[in-house]
């Protein structure tokens, strides 16, 4: 597995080749991390999470990163957000008010999720929070305004069963992944479909 310099590597040589584009800042400062923290605010309940160790690796050299790509006719795009716009992905995106449900009497939240980094479109990548490893990971989901990965508000099990497997078991492995695919020179299928309300990866 490559390590998080070893991928930033990549993706800065793609970039020097005119593959990707590139938009980055420095390091994250603690304060930075610890407002990502403890600064969400959903419309109803709390969200209790640790930035995960991989992730912190990257703050570690950049408290925002994006990365664009135009393949095929398709501009793409997956941006790690800073501490601001950390709150506000999830504001806009990722948690759902309180009294959503498609089922009387069922009511639907997100609050396990924590958008990190924006998808495209009305599209976001998210940890659940509630499915840390024993080395702090969190699972990374692929959430979409259209078709939240939701779970029921009481009780806590997933709307769709589906969705109790994540589309990636950590931010690292989620990252060499989605960097990978950006600098491919025939990126893989899923590729075209960000930023759509259902996205299938490769497992």
């Amino acid at each position: 597995m490559a390590t998080v310099p070893n991928i930033l590597a990549m993706l800065n040589e793609s970039a020097g080749r005119g593959v990707v584009r590139l938009v980055t800042a420095g390091p994250a400062t603690e304060e930075a991390v610890l407002l990502r923290e403890t600064g969400l605010q959903p419309e109803f309940g709390s969200v209790t999470w640790s930035a995960p160790p991989s992730y912190r690796a990257l703050l570690a050299d950049h408290n925002h990163f994006a990365c664009y790509r135009e393949f095929d006719g398709r501009a793409q795009q997956f941006v790690l957000v800073d501490e601001e716009g950390i709150i506000d992905l999830n504001a806009d995106l990722v948690h759902l008010p309180e009294g959503v449900s498609r089922e009387p009497g069922q009511y639907l939240s997100t609050n396990h999720l924590v958008g990190f980094a924006e998808a495209g479109d009305e599209a976001a990548w998210c940890f659940d929070v509630t499915a840390a490893d024993h080395n702090g990971e969190y699972p990374v989901y692929y959430h979409h305004q259209d078709e939240p990965r939701a779970r029921y508000a009481d009780g806590g099990a997933w709307e769709n069963p589906v969705d109790a497997v994540p589309d990636f078991p950590s931010f690292h492995v989620w990252f060499e992944t989605i960097a990978a695919a950006f600098t491919a020179t025939e990126p893989p299928p899923w590729f075209h479909e960000l930023g759509a309300p259902v996205v299938v990866f490769d497992r």
